[in-house]
Formats: structure tokens, sequence, C-alpha cells
């Protein structure tokens, strides 16, 4: 079974991208990652940092990764003609998809497994097999570098 988060973020055509290196060489500026490859990688890392910041907040605040669902009027995919358009059978409006952004906010059936973040546009929480790479915590730390961190590699004084 693929990964819908990693599905399309691969380091040829049939390998998802697993590794730290393949991340950064698919998001340096001028890659040559195609437009869905930096939107996948992009989406990966972004739920790599969800994780970190669940962790770095645990007890203050509940984080939650959310999908808008696929919405086409976005114009997300207007550089892959035919991909997806608005009457495609998953395909989902604008509002509905902030709706979706929206009922995070005034959801309290959060998931016993801090693990567990994910809610899918149906109001579902995704089972985190589903997302099982973005579980590392050594790659969330990677991509989730702290204040004293960023400011230490690029020699800001404090």
């Amino acid at each position: 079974m693929s990964n819908p988060l990693t599905e399309g973020c691969k380091t040829d055509q049939s390998v998802p991208v697993t590794s730290i290196d393949v991340l950064e060489e698919k998001l340096k500026a001028n890659s040559d990652a195609t437009h869905l490859e930096l939107y996948s990688c992009s989406k990966f890392v972004q739920l790599l940092g969800a994780h970190w910041w669940r962790r770095e907040l645990a007890g203050q605040c509940v984080v939650v990764a959310v999908s808008p669902g696929l919405v086409p009027g976005t114009g997300l995919t207007r550089s892959v003609p035919g991909f997806m358009n608005a009457n495609s059978p998953d395909a989902r409006s604008v509002p509905d998809g902030a709706r979706s952004i929206i009922a995070a906010f005034t959801r309290s059936d959060f998931p016993d497994d801090p693990d567990q973040i994910f809610l899918t546009s149906w109001g579902e929480w995704w089972d985190k097999n589903v997302y099982k790479e973005s579980l590392d915590r050594a790659l969330q730390d990677k991509w989730s570098p702290s204040q004293e961190q960023i400011e230490r590699e690029e020699g800001i004084a404090a």
C-alpha cells in the first residue's frame, strides 16, 4: 500500500522518500523536483513539524494536523493538466476544505495515542500506520530546529 503523504515525494519513479538526505535534495532551491514532489515533500516535512510541536507543547495545548481534502480550486495542480478537476469524485470546494480545517478547532474527541494527530477531511482520525514514517523523532528534530539551533548555525549572537 502506498503512503498518501509521501507518494509524490520520490527518489525516482517508484521509491518513496524515507531519508533525510533525499528530502534535503528535493527541497533545496533549484532542485530538479517536480511541483508535485515539492508539494508532497513539503507536506511531509510539515507533518514532521506538527509532531515536533506536539511534543514541545505537550500539556499546554493540543496540536493537530488537518487535511482539507483534495481541493482543485486552490490551483495546486495547475502545472499538471488533467490531474484533478472539480468533477473528480473526491474533489472538494475551497469552502468545504476550509470547513475541514475550522472543524479541528472545535474537536474534543482526541485519540488517546498522542502520535495519532492527523485529522482527515472526512472528520476521521487517521491510523498512525498511514503516516508511520513521520513518527521518526530524529526526522522530526532534524526538520524542526529550535531557535537556539538556528541562531547558532547562522552565527547570530543571542
